[in-house]
């Protein structure tokens, strides 16, 4: 049999699988931070800089959406994935009203107060017949179709028109080929359609607004708001602007209405007008109350300023930050665009939101602007991967002046239990210390 190797006994214990650990991670840590840089350098230092140098007024202006339109090749987009990527092909564009904001009232001593929501239709959650797969052949009823995918709008609009064009079959063995790509409004009676030809109307259909004892009337977006109340006056200051005289109605275009310490605020607010009350009754609809607002009622910019001499540009360019394009990967834009892409083409209101621009470029607006949390992302994003590079490469520089390989191709540091390398035994020593 082979004599057996004894085991070495050593004075410094190998260290190898410590030492090696750490080497790796440091490493790792300096590239992954050089990475993070070049990286941050594209999303956070550049737009920090473009943000400082830009002149935008940090204090928030409105924008209310005109029109969204979809493009396949476009040099600009409201909103777009990834900045790294951003391309010249298809993309989304959201032109823009812009404005100074309006009056902010506080309505004071208001009692039996309402709310009605006048609902559209969700575009993004509604039913889609797809006539291709022959899903159109018996519609009824008022139909808005894009490209062969047709909504049913019967419950939440009235259309009132004139002229249609020829009828389309949608049923039978050739309606899916009949209507695969049918565009526009369509009146349907079993599956046969006519287009609709403009001029029309379409007005939601928002019945029983409770306007009995009510003097005030806020619409808001697709909110309505009435109340009964004793005054207005303007949020600062307290300055009144109006009081209840029992003859008159108001009504105000607002952005919010919301509950305050001391009553009801009303945001934002343009377009005053004086109704007289008997040209209302207890009970009315949307259509007819917007009737009301803009042909019976007489404006009074004492009140509230009239949209018009608040205007500072018109169809101006919106994009939802300084790059037009965001990092996250989170869907941010396909919420962007639903929620700032509202121009009303589906007869719901106009979105209508706090923008910033500035007064050197009036036609570009961004949808958000902080300097403050900007410059707190350029701060972390600085520090930290700084810091972790030059603690990864001190720790490196050590490693490479303190530790040393063995006769054994094992990594030890040096100097670890010199005084006990002294003390230790030599084969030819004749007496052995105590």
């Amino acid at each position: 049999m082979p004599k057996p190797t004894p085991v070495e006994d050593l004075i410094i214990p190998p260290q190898d699988q410590k030492i090696c650990g750490t080497i790796c991670v440091c490493q790792m840590t300096a590239i992954l931070s050089c990475v993070a840089i070049v990286y941050l350098t594209v999303a956070i230092y550049m737009p920090y800089t473009r943000a400082i140098a830009s002149g935008i007024d940090p204090t928030p202006i409105m924008c209310t959406t005109t029109r969204a339109v979809n493009k396949e090749n476009c040099d600009w987009g409201s909103c777009g994935e990834w900045c790294l990527s951003k391309t010249s092909g298809a993309c989304i564009q959201i032109y823009v009203n812009l404005r100074k904001n309006g009056s902010s009232l506080l309505l004071s001593e208001c009692g039996s107060a309402a709310n009605k929501t006048c609902y559209g239709i969700d575009q993004e959650n509604a039913k889609k017949y797809h006539c291709i797969r022959d899903e159109c052949r018996n519609l009824t009823g008022t139909f808005n179709c894009t490209e062969g995918k047709c909504i049913n709008i019967t419950d939440a609009f009235e259309c009132a028109f004139r002229d249609t064009d020829p009828p389309l079959k949608c049923s039978g063995r050739r309606g899916k080929i009949t209507c695969i790509d049918v565009h526009g409004l369509f009146s349907c009676s079993r599956g046969t359609c006519r287009k609709i030809r403009t001029p029309y109307n379409c007005d939601r259909r928002c019945v029983d607004i409770p306007t009995r004892n009510k003097n005030v009337i806020v619409l808001s977006g697709d909110r309505v708001f009435l109340a009964k109340c004793a005054k207005l006056a303007q949020e600062e200051g307290g300055n009144v602007v109006w009081t209840d005289s029992g003859e008159e109605v108001l009504m105000l275009s607002c952005h919010a209405v919301h509950n305050g310490s001391s009553g009801v605020v009303a945001v934002d607010c343009i377009n005053a007008a004086l109704l007289p009350r008997t040209e209302i009754s207890d009970l009315t609809n949307f259509t007819y109350l917007q009737y009301l607002y803009t042909s019976k009622a007489t404006p009074n910019r004492l009140i509230a300023p009239s949209e018009v001499e608040l205007t500072l540009a018109n169809d101006s360019r919106l994009m939802i930050n300084l790059e037009g394009c965001v990092n996250t990967l989170a869907d941010e834009c396909k919420e962007f665009l639903k929620d700032y892409g509202r121009d009303g083409t589906d007869h719901n209101a106009k979105a209508r939101f706090p923008c910033f621009y500035t007064e050197s470029n009036p036609d570009t607006v961004v949808a958000r602007f902080d300097l403050d949390a900007t410059y707190r992302q350029f701060i972390v994003a600085l520090i930290l991967p700084t810091v972790l590079i030059v603690v990864s490469c001190i720790t490196l520089m050590l490693c490479q002046k303190t530790v040393e390989v063995g006769d054994d191709a094992k990594m030890r540091i040096k100097g670890c239990g010199s005084g006990q390398a002294d003390m230790q035994l030599s084969p030819n020593d004749p007496v052995s210390p105590l």
